[in-house]
């Protein structure tokens, strides 16, 4: 089967923002946490657009992510072979390159039905289990998504990865930063401009 490409990984992931925020509930479940997600973006995204709700929109997105885990799942083992402020700037390169994608697709989550379809553990994390069905095009297969959700009972919870299709985000960006990192005249640098230009493809088409 073809691995989808991390282009369409990040497009669909935007569904990912209208299912996840911040933990509200003092006894809440990592499907509540998703749940609740859902309901308070949708009711965003339903709102006149303005300056305001766009940044209320990013300011929720903000707290639900743990950006700082999801980079070190990115890199995984490269991760201790950077120094502080490579791990800074290799980092804030990539909660651009998330951000701009999620926002860049919110308009397109208002096309998709979500069914939960129950949780599972693995390890630390909890996997909330969904399916989006285009609302455009019924005849379009679902879509699986998994949401990774880190966090102690009870919540706070945060997600740390998605999986769409069984293809997980921050383990297709470990591969192709992996690559680069270890490819003989690549390295660090390498991985630094590819960031910075798939940011500049982002800001492009904005």
């Amino acid at each position: 089967m073809k691995r989808p490409s991390i282009r369409r990984l990040l497009a669909v992931v935007a569904i990912a923002v209208t299912l996840a925020t911040t933990a509200t509930a003092l006894a809440e479940t990592p499907d509540t946490f998703v749940q609740t997600g859902h309901a308070q973006l949708d009711a965003l995204l339903k709102q006149p657009s303005s300056a305001q709700r766009d940044a209320q929109i990013g300011a929720t997105f903000d707290k639900m992510v743990d950006y700082e885990e999801l980079v070190r799942r990115c890199f995984r083992g490269d991760w201790g072979s950077l120094n502080a402020a490579q791990q800074a700037e290799v980092g804030g390169l990539l909660r651009q390159i998330v951000q701009k994608n999620y926002r860049k697709n919110l308009k397109r989550t208002l096309d998709y039905d979500v069914t939960y379809t129950g949780t599972r553990g693995q390890g630390s994390d909890i996997i909330v289990r969904t399916e989006a069905k285009s609302k455009v095009n019924p005849r379009e297969d679902a879509v699986r998504v998994d949401y990774v959700v880190a966090g102690p009972a009870g919540g706070p919870y945060h997600v740390v990865d998605i999986v769409t299709e069984s293809s997980s985000l921050t383990g297709n960006y470990y591969r192709e930063i992996h690559s680069m990192l270890t490819s003989p005249g690549k390295g660090y640098a390498y991985v630094v401009q590819k960031l910075k230009d798939k940011i500049a493809k982002l800001d492009q088409q904005s």
